[in-house]
């Protein structure tokens, strides 16, 4: 093809030109690594912002986001052994071990649909908050409640670490003293030192395993009120420990059935003197 003179004199007008230009600079987005959603401590803490405006009847189901929840265990160990008392996952706000910071999840569904749990991954989680007061025939007549995450769905972010156990007293759970003060380590992973065990038991079903606990700076934690350690999630024996059995430290997941309850996830949370 042949130019015209006219053509040829806008070739260098052009060149000139584009010489001239510079690209912009990127625009870097201001990314929130934890996600856009709330933390589980504000859907759960009384005394929060989002929980004094929002969650107005939480005993009926108030649908939340939250994100950035790391799973702390799954129950893979069915102690009625009739398949009732198997698969709740505990999760916890990722980073944290502040009070109110951990739930457990009622039948949840997940993205991937094909998504096999473990202990360390990270999800969102959208679904009806709610803290029940009953389970089944059992009615708690306001002694307590069952906060929960029912039926929500969970999407995978990636694969991180379990947080490390908060340390408490066992006068934290003792449900006579307060509830509410055992109430903001429910569904948390802790830990308590220097703990003594009374006599192992078994309830009238035969299944559900307990020892008394109490603490050997803290007389006033025994009684029927205090917190037990129990077979909910590992096959804990009631012939496993003998009476006045000394544990160096004492790990597991809180959790509540008209009283409060340490549940370690294997032996190796039981670090004898």
């Amino acid at each position: 093809m042949r130019l015209t003179p006219a053509a040829l004199l806008l070739v260098p007008v052009f060149a000139a030109a584009c010489t001239t230009l510079s690209p912009d600079e990127p625009t870097i987005p201001q990314q929130n690594t934890l996600g856009t959603g709330l933390r589980i401590a504000d859907i759960q803490n009384p005394s929060s912002n989002y929980y004094k405006l929002a969650i107005a009847n939480p005993t009926t189901g108030v649908n939340v986001t939250v994100s950035s929840t790391v799973v702390t265990w799954i129950d893979t160990f069915d102690e009625t052994k009739d398949g009732k008392s198997i698969g709740t996952v505990y999760i916890q706000d990722i980073g944290s071990q502040q009070p109110y910071s951990g739930i457990d999840i009622f039948e949840p569904s997940y993205v991937p649909a094909s998504l096999r749990l473990f202990p360390g991954d990270v999800l969102d989680f959208v679904g009806p908050y709610e803290e029940a007061t009953g389970v089944g025939s059992a009615s708690f007549s306001g002694a307590g409640t069952l906060p929960q995450l029912e039926k929500p769905v969970g999407t995978f972010r990636y694969t991180f670490d379990t947080p490390p156990p908060t340390t408490i007293q066992l006068a934290d759970l003792n449900q006579f003293t307060s509830y509410k003060a055992g109430r903001q380590w429910e569904n948390m992973l802790v830990t308590l030192n220097d703990i003594s065990v009374g006599i192992g038991s078994v309830d009238t079903s035969g299944k559900r395993v307990s020892y008394l606990m109490t603490q050997d700076d803290d007389a006033g934690s025994a009684g029927a009120d205090a917190a037990t350690l129990t077979n909910e999630l590992y096959n804990l024996g009631a012939q496993d420990f003998a009476p006045g059995t000394h544990f160096k430290s004492v790990t597991g997941i809180v959790t509540w059935f008209y009283g409060y309850s340490v549940a370690p996830r294997s032996v190796d949370d039981l670090v004898l003197e």
